[in-house]
């Protein structure tokens, strides 16, 4: 409803998925430029059986044949047993994203850990051709030295068009932040889309999907990159009528960031806040200048006419009861600047720089309990799980008391 009265045109999909897998259309390209062919296979609304789901995979495909997969956490036992079906086929089973170091020896044909690149494609080459594709090897940390020169290809994703309120858009990729809790910290590097890739990607999109008009911009931290800052702006200046929602670090929230997103048309801007206690996050390795630059930096998106939504987490190793009461009481002190939240409980996901630390103290190794609205599946150094997730219901309750009654005007917010 909040959203709606901001973009009227948004909507929240009866069934289905809310946005469309876009590894899908990156994947596509880069086949496309391997000379390998591809099929997409949308197995959302299939029953989650491995049988159901092997079954149109089979149907798809032949002996011989790379079937990728990216499931998340939930879904990770379920793709290992249709793969085990598929490999028993003669099919060969890539296996990606953030689950996929938790797959045993033998239960996949390769492991994929890193960005969707050429040398990936490469990999996929061999594999195909059935002389092995080697290993991903480590990335290393700073600007990638080639941008990203082709354009995903949307023509597997067409279907979606009117089904999903908004579309996303990356001018980078990777973060060079190493947040411990982030399970994208693992990218080290910073890899820029190329502003004649990008125009191209908008032009497809703007084809396929003439009438979603809301762009959320992937860039896991808006303005690590101004080339790709300016790129976005360069390539919209000539194509008016979107409105956009970014993403970014509070170390980021600067005069030109600010402006960039006035001129680019920047309607919600997301930032990661997970705690009040600027002790906690230097312990996490979460950059901070401490909560009063935080909070003046939110109080600066507000009154640019920009606004602030909260990607607020719970759960984290370092959180005290005294922590907690900190944040719930910034929250409740600065409402008059916050829009909207989204709330995650935080997972273990083996591809944070925390999961080494964590590992030994991970309690449910049950895959489909790893879900971010439930209680954590670790043993945090301060509180039992019980306790970090009371802790995390109560930041819920808050948050909703904000969205429902939002602040009068005669009640001013604490600087």
């Amino acid at each position: 409803m909040r959203f709606r009265s901001l973009v009227p045109e948004y909507f929240i999909p009866g069934e289905g998925l809310w946005e469309m897998p876009l590894w899908v259309a990156h994947l596509t390209a880069l086949l496309d430029t391997a000379g390998i062919a591809s099929a997409f296979s949308d197995l959302s609304r299939t029953p989650a059986e491995p049988d159901a789901c092997a079954a149109p995979l089979l149907a798809a495909t032949a002996p011989g044949d790379l079937v990728l997969v990216s499931p998340l956490a939930q879904n990770f036992r379920l793709a290992l047993d249709v793969a085990g079906r598929l490999e028993r086929a003669g099919r060969r089973v890539v296996l990606g994203g953030n689950m996929a170091p938790l797959a045993p020896e033998g239960s996949v044909h390769a492991v994929h850990r890193g960005q969707l690149d050429n040398a990936f494609v490469r990999r996929l080459v061999g594999l195909a051709s059935g002389a092995g594709g080697g290993l991903a090897k480590p990335l290393l940390p700073g600007l990638a030295s080639e941008p990203i020169t082709w354009a995903p290809d949307y023509r597997h994703l067409g279907g979606y068009q009117g089904q999903v309120p908004l579309l996303r858009l990356n001018a980078s990729h990777g973060c060079l932040y190493r947040c411990s809790f982030c399970g994208d910290a693992w990218s080290k590097q910073l890899t820029l889309v190329d502003k004649n890739a990008l125009a191209r990607e908008v032009d497809e999109l703007t084809a396929r999907f003439p009438d979603t008009r809301l762009i959320y911009i992937g860039d896991k931290t808006f303005g690590q990159s101004r080339e790709a800052v300016g790129n976005l702006l360069d390539v919209f200046r000539d194509r008016p009528g979107y409105r956009f929602i970014a993403q970014t670090h509070v170390m980021q929230v600067r005069e030109w960031i600010v402006d960039a997103m006035r001129e680019l048309g920047v309607v919600a801007v997301e930032l990661g806040f997970e705690s009040a206690d600027s002790q906690m996050l230097k312990r996490l390795d979460k950059l901070s200048r401490g909560l009063d630059d935080y909070t003046q930096k939110i109080h600066r998106l507000n009154d640019a006419g920009l606004k602030v939504v909260l990607n607020m987490m719970g759960g984290l190793d370092e959180e005290t009861e005294a922590s907690h009461d900190q944040t719930v009481a910034w929250l409740r002190d600065n409402r008059s600047a916050l829009w909207l939240f989204n709330l995650y409980n935080f997972v273990p996901y083996p591809l944070t720089p925390d999961f080494p630390r964590l590992r030994e103290r991970i309690l449910d190794w049950e895959f489909a309990h790893w879900r971010e609205d439930a209680p954590v599946v670790y043993r945090p150094r301060h509180l039992s799980p019980a306790a970090s997730w009371e802790l995390f219901q109560e930041k819920i309750s808050t948050a909703h008391d904000i969205i429902r009654a939002p602040m009068t005007a005669s009640t001013p917010p604490r600087r």
